[in-house]
């Protein structure tokens, strides 16, 4: 919340479009206001961040493309430049951190590839701070290396939703109690 005050920034969610024609409109109209796209959460979702006047600005911009969108209730303009002031407070912390190589493949959320090694598991873990969330490639290059099943572990099946829109043949459990842990089938 310290890099940019309550109030000054946001983030707006648009429905119904392409990750391509939003990426054509935001350069189209780069002159006259500065978002950037925060998540690329499936086809028909995205969300973008950027100081509120900007926002309005992009806003208008969609509706007069018939656009749906939604003004979401954020305090901060989360995963865009705005956060820089963050990235360098968790930098410093990250940093100390002595990390290992992972023996597991992860996906990153600013590449959409499979990392394992230290170093750029921390680079990364940074980077993520001011850059878009790619996770409809991560899903997907996550299918395309073979995974057929996922588990949301937490509250609510936001997420399960998500890989649901994206690929509707991989099999999706989510974890809310202690008897989802039980019934799980793996």
């Amino acid at each position: 919340q310290n890099a940019v005050p309550k109030g000054e920034g946001g983030m707006v969610a648009v429905l119904g479009s392409s990750i391509d024609l939003i990426e054509k409109m935001l350069e189209e109209n780069k002159n006259n206001f500065t978002t950037q796209i925060a998540n690329d959460n499936s086809d028909g979702q995205i969300v973008l961040s950027g100081k509120n006047p900007d926002l309005d600005e992009l806003i208008k911009v969609l509706k007069s493309n018939n656009i749906k969108n939604i003004k979401l209730p954020v305090s901060a303009p989360f995963h865009c430049k705005l956060m820089e002031k963050a990235t360098q407070v968790m930098k410093k912390e990250i940093e100390k951190i002595d990390f290992k190589d992972s023996q597991n493949l992860l996906i990153s959320n600013v590449t959409a590839d499979e990392i394992s090694n230290k170093i750029e598991l921390k680079k990364l873990l940074i980077e993520q701070i001011e850059n878009r969330v790619r996770w409809r490639e991560s899903v997907i290059n996550m299918i395309n290396n073979g995974v057929e099943q996922f588990i949301e572990v937490g509250p609510g099946k936001v997420l399960s939703g998500l890989v649901k829109r994206i690929n509707k043949d991989v099999r999706i459990n989510t974890i809310n109690s202690i008897s989802d842990i039980e019934s799980l089938k793996i």
